[in-house]
């Protein structure tokens, strides 16, 4: 479940490259005849690279239960595979967030899904709400002064008027309906998923409603059913935080450099609570200037943002150090805003109002703030109570039973889902296997040893015969101790 950083959400480096594989040899039936037009489209990434596809429209009813009535568009781009005669089963990438368009978060990765591009289809569909599937957004995302919690949720909680949907039907119960519409129109029978973080959600929920159609899944950075977004990611993160600077001071070359690390953290969290800073920056993703009060909160989820990332974990001890001995606090500030997850936030909360606020309590918030990141639920909870909130089954909840094959991963420090979420999945799953890196954030694919295991699962589409030992040699990058790196 991808978090908002600065209580925008937002969705980290969970979507970053995928290597996934699948080129084991099949004997396979003629190649599926898709029931909408799909027509010869190319995905760019945000560096410029392109990939040939097919791209089409599914048109499907907003409320399901009135067939008739408003319709939606849903936004659909296959990579077909290379081979003449594919595998039968695509790949279907489901993205983060919530929030997340991807066919907008995936094609800077699509380079790197060659193996599994060559033996089967590469599936993407903006979930409604999404990219180009009748798109919902609230917060101008070119706006980067929107620093100001209180005018961000003003903005937010006015939001439902200016949008044009019944924000109510956009769950994701209904958009696994959706994508179970897209599988059937494009005539495959049973397919594989991929899903990563709030992806994971998605993807246990599809397997839910449709367990005869799931041939084998990936889940990275895992929610359980229970999991209520925001809640415990104070204390996961205080977790996660106590890790790195553990972590610092049992690498010598870090300990020598940053003694004090722990104390100069709370020395600035102390210092900012005291009095706020006024900075001008330019924001390290538009180069525009950036110009807002720094305050302790600000601070801390700029911090909570650079925990998903072990590169940026790499920089912590170096960037604390220097906002504290050096009041120099843009390099600190410019590592947590490195990362555009180009979440749809409308989405977002027409997700999570419907089904994680209900479920928050004010005592229940006030119970789970931790001491450096406090309740990370509050404006989550004030711009729900506008929202109109749409309903879940009963079952929404429930643990998702299977015999599938299922792949989970997870970061020994993700501050966000960390590995006992994983483990209650994984209970109902009994033909699963959960590998935990050591030391790494939110996300796993990209890791070490991690794209071979997976290559070898898609191909198999089965755990049988993997060889796993590998991840307990992951190892995170050193930490730097001068901005020319880590000592040599």
């Amino acid at each position: 479940m991808n978090l908002p950083m600065n209580h925008k959400p937002f969705a980290l480096l969970i979507l970053i490259s995928l290597l996934l594989a699948a080129c084991a040899p099949q004997t396979v039936p003629a190649a599926p005849q898709p029931s909408i037009a799909l027509e010869k489209c190319a995905l760019v990434s945000p560096r410029g690279t392109q990939t040939d596809a097919r791209c089409g429209t599914l048109t499907v009813p907003e409320d399901r239960a009135n067939p008739g009535g408003r319709q939606i568009s849903l936004n659909i781009a296959v990579i077909p595979a290379i081979k003449r005669n594919p595998a039968p089963d695509p790949l279907f990438l489901l993205a983060g967030g919530p929030g997340q368009s991807a066919i907008e978060a995936f094609p800077a990765m699509l380079p790197l899904l060659y193996d599994i591009h060559e033996s089967r289809d590469i599936v993407l569909v903006d979930q409604r709400g999404t990219g180009k599937s009748n798109p919902l957004r609230c917060l101008d995302p070119d706006d980067e002064t929107v620093m100001d919690e209180d005018r961000m949720i003003a903005e937010l909680k006015a939001c439902p008027a200016r949008l044009e949907a019944d924000l109510r039907l956009y769950t994701t119960e209904i958009a696994m309906q959706d994508l179970d519409a897209v599988r059937a129109a494009l005539g495959y029978a049973r397919i594989n998923l991929y899903g990563a973080s709030y992806g994971t959600r998605a993807a246990l929920t599809y397997l839910r409603l449709y367990p005869d159609r799931v041939r084998a899944m990936i889940l990275d950075a895992v929610v359980d059913p229970g999991f209520r977004l925001l809640l415990d990611a104070s204390q996961d993160g205080q977790r996660a935080l106590e890790a790195a600077f553990a972590r610092c001071e049992a690498e010598p070359a870090c300990r020598a450099a940053f003694p004090q690390v722990r104390e100069e953290f709370a020395a600035l969290l102390e210092r900012l609570g005291a009095q706020p800073v006024d900075l001008e920056i330019a924001h390290p993703l538009t180069g525009k200037p950036l110009a807002f009060t720094l305050t302790r909160d600000i601070l801390a989820g700029i911090v909570f943002s650079a925990l998903y990332s072990p590169e940026f974990v790499a920089l912590l001890p170096l960037t604390v150090h220097t906002a504290y001995a050096d009041g120099n606090y843009a390099p600190l500030v410019t590592q947590g805003m490195s990362v555009d997850a180009g979440l749809y936030d409308g989405m977002f909360y027409a997700v999570a109002c419907a089904e994680d606020a209900p479920l928050i309590t004010a005592d229940d918030a006030a119970a789970a703030a931790g001491p450096v990141f406090g309740d990370r639920t509050r404006p989550l909870r004030e711009v729900c109570a506008a929202w109109p909130q749409g309903a879940v089954s009963a079952e929404f909840r429930a643990p998702v039973a299977s015999d599938v094959p299922a792949l989970l991963l997870s970061g020994e420090a993700d501050p966000i889902t960390p590995p006992h979420y994983a483990d209650t999945v994984a209970r109902s799953l009994p033909n699963s296997r959960h590998l935990v890196a050591p030391g790494m954030g939110h996300g796993l694919l990209t890791r070490g040893c991690v794209g071979q295991i997976v290559t070898d699962f898609i191909a198999r589409g089965a755990l049988d015969g993997l060889d796993t030992a590998c991840v307990q040699a992951i190892e995170p990058p050193p930490f730097f101790v001068s901005f020319t790196g880590p000592q040599p």
